[in-house]
């Protein structure tokens, strides 16, 4: 046996079958250049991808130069990095992003080698090029989301954690950090199933425990949502809000790993602590300026009025002997009849609405007997028959929402005065089944409840946002048979409190002169 190679009759492998039987990837052109002594460059095998890019058959492409089967663009540009690989014998990476036919927008990436033999220059370059369309899509669209989000002000969640069941171990993977906050979450991961009673605030310890304990029920794909006071890395407490979702399970099938978001939200809760307290002086100063006003009525223009009626009482007692003319006498004293049963009535209302704008004492007589008196009060200045029962249960309402109340009882017998054309009017304030009830009901002419805002102006907004305020509500029925208002509070709501400048033992001298009427 001769020891020369026996040739076979098999064609050899093509370059392109080997690509494609060692990488398997069909988004990715490979391809050998052959080097022409004249400086040419043409396709010496390519595997079927570069179909694609050339729009043209392999059979069209193997053996043509770079300049008749590519885009006059992509050409120029291949030919330029193909020449630098060859003069430098080095290899040469380089990203292009072209106009497709269709107008969209192909990014590729391309890397060349020189095949250097023993001497001289490099004969062949193997070249790869793939599509990366869709990843520059995705890094633009992510630096785009980026920038748009730091214009907005807006920040990464304050930290993403994955909370381990079995061991009620924490484990923190992204979020806003520095390097303060970094040495807090390694302390935290540190600590292990000990970070509840290290970190979070005493009275939430125990809630925290629940919720882990119930997180190990979620479905896959469920939320669960809860806020926690923490000990931040600040030294204070802060409150963080907490969405939470399974993140893995064990081979039988339970939570092994929570995935988490966490929020730090202390500083929403201040700004929302500052709106309310600005909404609190704005209500006191509304009650100053009633006070003030009803004062002004009663002290000044009530005054004023008593003198005209005076004036006009002395017209009225003159003798007849003093005008000449009957006829002239006695329409003068039709017009001071008219003029005094007018006045009259000026100082009713008057009164009445002095009255409604400076109530009696609220917190030296307590809600039961301000809310009685100022109701008997007022039905006796506004000539209404007024029925008022209070609950002995009612004695037990803090200060704050005895306020409230009681200007919501104001404010719709101020209505009842103005609108119902009323005769009898109902108050009760009961507390039954872990509510605050508070009713007035009217016999007048009642409403259409479609037009209970336009009728009621900004007194019925004013009776809710205190309510609201409460976790309550207030509902207002009207029908042919009278008007209904019930203000409801759930006695079980977090404390809240309301501070108004009301008078403690003080009887104004509007209110000396309105007990004498």
């Amino acid at each position: 046996m001769s020891g020369k190679a026996v040739a076979t009759e098999e064609a050899p492998l093509t370059f392109g079958e080997f690509y494609e039987v060692v990488t398997g990837s069909p988004d990715m052109a490979a391809y050998v250049i052959r080097v022409g002594e004249d400086g040419t460059f043409r396709f010496e095998d390519a595997n079927d991808f570069l179909e694609k890019i050339a729009g043209k058959p392999l059979s069209e492409i193997r053996g043509a130069e770079v300049q008749d089967c590519l885009p006059p663009d992509i050409a120029e540009c291949l030919a330029n990095n193909l020449r630098r690989c060859v003069e430098t014998g080095l290899p040469v990476n380089y990203h292009r992003t072209v106009d497709a036919p269709d107008g969209s927008r192909l990014s590729f990436k391309t890397s060349l080698s020189p095949v250097v033999r023993h001497s001289g220059p490099a004969k062949f370059v193997i070249g790869f090029t793939r599509d990366v369309t869709h990843e520059t899509l995705l890094i633009e669209n992510a630096q785009h989301n980026a920038a748009m989000l730091r214009t907005l002000g807006m920040a990464l969640p304050s930290s993403i954690y994955l909370l381990d069941l079995e061991t009620n171990s924490i484990s923190f993977i992204g979020g806003s950090v520095d390097e303060l906050r970094h040495n807090w979450r390694k302390k935290a991961e540190e600590a292990g199933g000990d970070a509840v009673e290290r970190y979070f605030h005493p009275d939430d310890q125990m809630r925290a425990k629940k919720h882990w304990s119930e997180l190990a029920q979620l479905d896959d794909g469920e939320v669960s949502m809860i806020s926690y006071r923490i000990l931040a890395s600040e030294g204070e407490y802060r409150r963080f809000e907490n969405r939470e979702t399974v993140f893995s399970r064990n081979l039988d099938g339970k939570v092994k790993l929570v995935l988490g978001i966490s929020e730090d939200v202390t500083e929403h809760d201040r700004i929302e602590q500052e709106v309310r307290d600005l909404s609190t002086r704005m209500l006191t100063l509304q009650i100053e300026e009633r006070r003030r006003i009803a004062e002004e009525l009663h002290d000044s223009t009530g005054q004023h009025l008593t003198a005209a009626v005076l004036a006009l009482h002395n017209a009225k007692c003159l003798p007849a002997t003093a005008i000449q003319c009957s006829k002239t006498y006695t329409g003068l004293m039709a017009i001071i009849e008219d003029a005094s049963h007018s006045l009259g009535e000026a100082q009713r209302e008057i009164r009445v609405l002095s009255y409604l704008l400076h109530p009696p004492l609220l917190r030296s007589h307590g809600l039961a007997e301000a809310l009685e008196n100022f109701a008997n009060g007022f039905g006796k200045r506004a000539g209404l028959k007024v029925d008022v029962s209070i609950s002995p249960d009612a004695s037990m309402i803090d200060d704050d929402t005895a306020v409230h109340l009681f200007r919501v009882c104001q404010e719709a017998l101020t209505n009842v005065y103005r609108h119902a054309q009323a005769r009898k009017v109902r108050v009760a304030l009961e507390v039954r089944d872990g509510t605050i009830l508070l009713t007035v009901k009217d016999d007048g002419i009642g409403f259409d409840d479609s037009a209970s805002d336009r009728i009621l102006g900004v007194g019925l907004p004013g009776m809710r946002e205190r309510m609201a305020r409460l976790g309550g509500s207030v509902v207002i029925n009207g029908d042919p048979g009278g008007t209904t208002l019930v203000a409801r509070i759930p006695t079980g709501r977090p404390e809240v409190h309301i501070h108004e400048t009301l008078p403690v033992g003080r009887t104004s001298a509007m209110l000396r002169a309105t007990s004498t009427h």
